[in-house]
């Protein structure tokens, strides 16, 4: 018998029904599809060409040395720097001499942040003395500002706030110079005078003349004033044996003017 091959029969799927939406998103205006196109980065020089992992291991050490060491450096001039007495008058003296405008006493404010406004920072040097003008430069890479006292009072005692927190930062005071633009010279100039001032104030530690300026305000004793009427010393009342003695000079006195009245010489 001959075999007889069997048709293989497709069956139809069966259709999907369209999916109906929901009564409240019936009236929707917003069912719209979004298709996102990713762009490609661009790679970088480091990417398409990176070093070989024992160079990379050297640079991640030096680079972890050196700012170790500026950190350490950094932390040690400030505790050094902190807490030191400020220079004596004859020093100051010697100090201005050597500037061209010496007549202006002009302070360099550093790691000043940049939301302080001039008025915080005329208050806060306000507890040295006498502030004239602050000066912040519009055009700054870094926090400064120069602050201009109005005395050597103050400018002496300004000093003592190297160190102190201004708006959250810990503010440095150094020497400066009048004038907006300033040559390559001057700067290098004024950075010699700040080490050799850095190191009269550690010097001064043991000159009592230096110790002696704070910034705490003298209290002045208070003058009472007395009314010469109510604040009369309250005298002691006579005893009987004043009081007798006194009777006797009067009687005395009393007899003798009547004698001299009648002309009677004794």
């Amino acid at each position: 018998m001959a075999k007889i091959k069997r048709k293989s029969v497709v069956v139809p799927a069966p259709k999907a029904k369209p999916i109906q939406p929901d009564d409240d998103d019936s009236g929707s205006d917003y069912e719209v599809d979004r298709h996102m196109t990713l762009t490609k980065v661009p790679k970088t020089v480091a990417e398409e060409f990176p070093l070989p992992k024992q160079v990379r291991k050297e640079l991640v050490k030096r680079t972890a040395k050196v700012s170790e060491s500026e950190e350490s450096s950094e932390e040690e001039e400030d505790d050094d720097d902190v807490n030191l007495p400020t220079l004596t008058k004859g020093q100051i003296a010697d100090i201005l001499q050597t500037i061209k405008n010496n007549k202006r006493l002009v302070l360099n404010v550093s790691n000043v942040n940049f939301s302080t406004s001039k008025e915080e920072i005329e208050e806060h040097f306000r507890k040295a003395g006498r502030v004239k003008s602050v000066r912040i430069p519009k055009k700054r890479a870094s926090g400064f500002a120069f602050v201009e006292m109005l005395d050597a009072e103050g400018f002496q005692k300004a000093f003592l706030l190297h160190g102190s927190y201004l708006d959250g930062r810990q503010i440095r005071v150094q020497l400066s110079e009048s004038g907006k633009k300033k040559s390559h010279q001057k700067i290098l100039q004024l950075e010699k005078k700040n080490a050799e001032i850095r190191k009269m104030r550690k010097k001064n530690r043991a000159k009592p003349e230096a110790k002696e300026v704070t910034l705490v305000p003298k209290v002045q004793p208070k003058v009472v004033e007395r009314d010469p009427y109510l604040d009369k010393k309250k005298t002691k009342p006579p005893t009987k044996k004043e009081i007798k003695a006194y009777k006797k000079k009067t009687s005395l006195k009393a007899k003798f003017r009547n004698v001299a009245l009648k002309g009677i010489k004794v």
